[in-house]
C-alpha cells in the first residue's frame, strides 16, 4: 500500500465525514453515494492483477443526470498521474493500449471518413502513443494528435481549423468533463464540426447503488468518470453543440450538421467498418 496515496485516501475520507456535497461535474445536480472501488481494481477478467491495494474510491451518481464519478483523482497533479496511473505497469492493465485499438480507431475513422478525405482537418485528442493519428496519416488523411501525458504531433496550419476531432477512450479519463470537451472545442474550427467520443455508456448496465461491478468502472486504468446518454447530451448541450448517440460507445458532438446528416453519417461508418472486417475474414 503506497503511503502518499493512503494519505490521499484519508483525506477524501474526512471531507465525505464531513458531509462535504460534491455536485454533479456535469449538470451541477445533487448526487449519492453509489458505490466503494479499490483503486487496484482493472478492466481486466481477473479484476486485479495482484491484491487489492486497500486504497478506497468513492464513486457518486448524479440524481438528474446519471453520471457517476469519483473526485479521488480531482487535485492530481500531472507527476501524481504518471506515477500511480499511467506508469511502466499501465500497459499491464490496458493490453491494447500499443496496437490493438490504435488499429481499430484508424479503421473506425476511415469507415466514417472513406470519400471526404480531403475536406478533413483531423485531431486525435488524448491519442496516447500517437499510433491512431500515425496509421490515418498513412491512409492519406490530415491527422494530428494531442495528449496532455503523451504525443503531440500539431501542424501550426491546422490550428484551429479542426472540423473533425477524436477521443477514443478519453472521456472516462478526465476529472472534469466539461474541460475535456472545452478543450477540443478551443481547439476546433469555430464553424461546422463533428466531435467523435467513444466511451462505454452505463445505460441499461448498473442496477442499485452498491452495485458498481460493471467492468468498465475501473481506477487503475484511470476510468473515473461514466456517462449515461443522458449526461453526454447535456455535456454537449452546453457548448452549443449536438448530441446523437448511435450505441452505447459511440457519441457524436456536432455543430451545423442536421440531425438526418449525423445519423446517416453514423449509421454509413457502422456499416462500411463491419464490411471491411468481414472482407479482411474472408482474405485472412
Amino acid at each position: 500500500m503506497d503511503a502518499t496515496l493512503l494519505d490521499h485516501a484519508l483525506t477524501r475520507l474526512r471531507r465525505l465525514a464531513d458531509g462535504t456535497e460534491v455536485p454533479c461535474k456535469i449538470c451541477d445536480g445533487d448526487t449519492g453515494l453509489y458505490d466503494v472501488l479499490d483503486f487496484a481494481k482493472t478492466c481486466l477478467p481477473q479484476t486485479y492483477l495482484g491484491d487489492p491495494s486497500g486504497i478506497p474510491l468513492y464513486y457518486r451518481r448524479c440524481r438528474a443526470c446519471g453520471f457517476i464519478f469519483t473526485d479521488f483523482f480531482d487535485d492530481f497533479a500531472p507527476e501524481q498521474w504518471r506515477a500511480f496511473v499511467y506508469n511502466d505497469h499501465y500497459r499491464e492493465v490496458d493490453p491494447g493500449y500499443d496496437e490493438a485499438r490504435p488499429a481499430e480507431n484508424a479503421r473506425r475513422v476511415d469507415a466514417l471518413l472513406r470519400g471526404r478525405k480531403h475536406d478533413v482537418i483531423g485531431l486525435d485528442y488524448g491519442g496516447g502513443s500517437g499510433r491512431t493519428c500515425t496509421r490515418l496519416r498513412e491512409l492519406g488523411y490530415a491527422f494530428d494528435t494531442f495528449d496532455p501525458f503523451g504525443e503531440r504531433w500539431l501542424t501550426p496550419q491546422s490550428s484551429g481549423r479542426y472540423n473533425f476531432c477524436t477521443a477514443f477512450e478519453v472521456a472516462e479519463h478526465t476529472p472534469d468533463p466539461r474541460r475535456f470537451v472545452d478543450t477540443i472545442v478551443s481547439m476546433a474550427s469555430p464553424g461546422r464540426l463533428a466531435i467523435l467520443i467513444g466511451t462505454q455508456a452505463h445505460d441499461g448496465v448498473l442496477g442499485e447503488p452498491g452495485r458498481l461491478a460493471w467492468w468498465y468502472a475501473a481506477p487503475r486504468n484511470g476510468h473515473i468518470s461514466l456517462y449515461s446518454r443522458r449526461a453526454m447530451e447535456l455535456l454537449a448541450r452546453q457548448f452549443h453543440l449536438q448530441y446523437l448517440g448511435l450505441s452505447g460507445r459511440t457519441h457524436l458532438f456536432t455543430r451545423d450538421w442536421s440531425a438526418t446528416e449525423a445519423w446517416l453519417f453514423l449509421v454509413r461508418g457502422k456499416l462500411l467498418d463491419r464490411l471491411t472486417r468481414l472482407g479482411s475474414r474472408a482474405t485472412g
